[in-house]
């Protein structure tokens, strides 16, 4: 049943009823003396199917809506989003799977760290007989299911490790629903069962018996309401709300301690454990599925969950890597959850992964280095020469740079060579990562690459980013990974 208001689904439930009272007392009115009376009747019209602005593209036309293209409504008030949940086509391109091989070897020669990655199922895939036959939008289940199973098999051929979720696909209808009807989240259900295939992967690993086992109890703690991500969009579509949905709430805590077992410890908090999760808001949301709080009651060992809400897949990694809790006691395992409609093919985000297993420039000295003062504008911060030209072909080197300020989260950089040739890079970090003001990369690198010569780097500021005495240090060093 939908409502036209924003009261949860008991309120709105409760103003039917009432107005159906109040409309059968005053349509019935009193009888007269030898009056047959009989039932009145009425007729039920259905409330809110989604408006034909939710079909149209154009529509979507705000940050926010931008996410939920294209909203489709499947049975029983279900709601999908098309780009997202309804694709057929996973993973990332063999240039992404080579940079993913490259960065799980890269971890575990240096670190020692195994990386797990949970590259969970969408909630098409899930949920298709909630779909309705006539939907507005095309998806073969049988093709999705099957280039998801093959993702998966291209995945695991990169070195990391990547537990098999297929089994989720083949479940019959559950009251217990793996995903919110109207939400792109998996529901506490869900979550557990996806953190259940996770476990038993990981417990078949060698280092799983090396790690400090404690016992971890999940117990129900009330009732979660939900006023789904896609509800919300169609009200903003379409100008009316679908009830919210209630589903338990669960926790799980060191047994026989009360204490809270998230595990969602501090950057540099003593004796860290030695599972470290890191992904986005299915792991640690504005709501507790209790996916963190599931993997420790499975595996039997504390999970440090740093998860970050609105990092997309890549915010919580790079914020981990640039840690000193990482470099200074890096995990045994790595668990990094991403919903499997992002594809990962980014290469300016693998051009800061690599670098930062190592923390770039700060265990070596680095071969250019310079402090600049910063204005708005073009600001060259390095450059190779004054009577000192070095031969620094682009493939072998890394950028690191220090801003004085902190809070500076977003970044375009331009880099020189010798032969008149450019790279620009931008990266921005999300408000929901650690202050640092840091900023590490690659240089391009590939065949074309091989005999360009660095020559120099600017910065390109914006006039809010400036403040007084504003300053970056700026390093270039050789790549650890070659």
């Amino acid at each position: 049943m939908k409502t036209r208001n924003r009261d949860d689904e008991y309120s709105g439930i409760a103003r039917v009823v009432c107005a159906l009272l109040v409309a059968f007392a005053t349509s019935a009115g009193p009888a007269t003396a030898g009056e047959v009376t009989g039932a009145p009747e009425y007729e039920i019209e259905p409330c809110c199917d989604l408006c034909t602005r939710a079909s149209d593209p154009a529509s979507y036309d705000t940050g926010f809506l931008e996410l939920f293209r294209l909203l489709v409504e499947g049975e029983g008030g279900w709601l999908f989003r098309s780009e997202q949940e309804l694709r057929e086509d996973f993973g990332p391109t063999q240039e992404g799977l080579s940079q993913l091989r490259r960065f799980a070897r890269h971890l575990k020669e240096e670190k020692g760290t195994e990386l797990v990655l949970v590259f969970h199922p969408t909630k098409g895939l899930v949920h298709p007989d909630k779909l309705p036959f006539d939907a507005p939008v095309t998806f073969a289940w049988p093709r999705a299911r099957d280039n998801y199973r093959e993702a998966l098999g291209r995945l695991r051929d990169t070195g990391m490790i990547v537990p098999d979720l297929t089994p989720l696909l083949a479940e019959p209808p559950k009251d217990d629903a793996y995903y919110f009807e109207r939400d792109h989240h998996w529901s506490p259900y869900g979550a557990r069962r996806a953190a259940r295939l996770v476990a038993q992967r990981i417990r078949q690993l060698p280092v799983y018996s090396e790690l400090e086992k404690k016992t971890f109890e999940t117990r129900r703690v009330g009732l979660l309401r939900r006023r789904g991500t896609l509800q919300v969009a169609a009200e903003r579509l379409c100008g009316f709300s679908y009830p919210n949905q209630y589903v338990n709430e669960f926790r799980t805590e060191l047994a026989s301690s009360g204490e809270d077992g998230l595990g969602d410890a501090l950057f540099g908090e003593a004796s860290l454990p030695s599972v470290t999760l890191v992904g986005t808001s299915f792991s640690k949301g504005t709501l507790n599925f209790n996916f963190a709080g599931a993997l420790q009651e499975f595996l039997g060992v504390e999970v440090l969950n740093l998860a970050l809400t609105g990092g997309s897949y890549d915010g919580a990694i790079l914020d981990y890597l640039k840690s000193d809790s990482f470099h200074e006691a890096a995990p045994e395992i790595l668990i990094w959850e991403v919903p499997s409609y992002h594809q990962m093919n980014n290469q300016d985000f693998y051009r800061q992964l690599m670098p930062l297993v190592t923390n770039a420039c700060e265990p070596q000295p680095p071969i250019l280095q310079s402090t600049a003062t910063l204005k708005a504008g073009v600001n060259e911060v390095i450059f190779n020469g004054g009577g000192r030209f070095l031969v620094l072909p682009s493939p072998n080197y890394v950028i690191d740079l220090q801003f004085s300020d902190s809070s500076i989260r977003r970044l375009e950089a331009t880099t020189w060579f010798v032969a008149d040739r450019s790279d620009r890079i931008k990266m921005e970090y999300s408000d929901r990562t650690s202050d640092s003001g840091r900023f590490v990369f690659e240089l391009p690198k590939g065949e074309s690459w091989e005999k360009e010569n660095f020559m120099s780097l600017e910065l390109e500021m914006l006039p809010e980013q400036i403040s007084e005495g504003l300053t970056v240090t700026a390093k270039l060093c050789k790549r650890e990974d070659l």
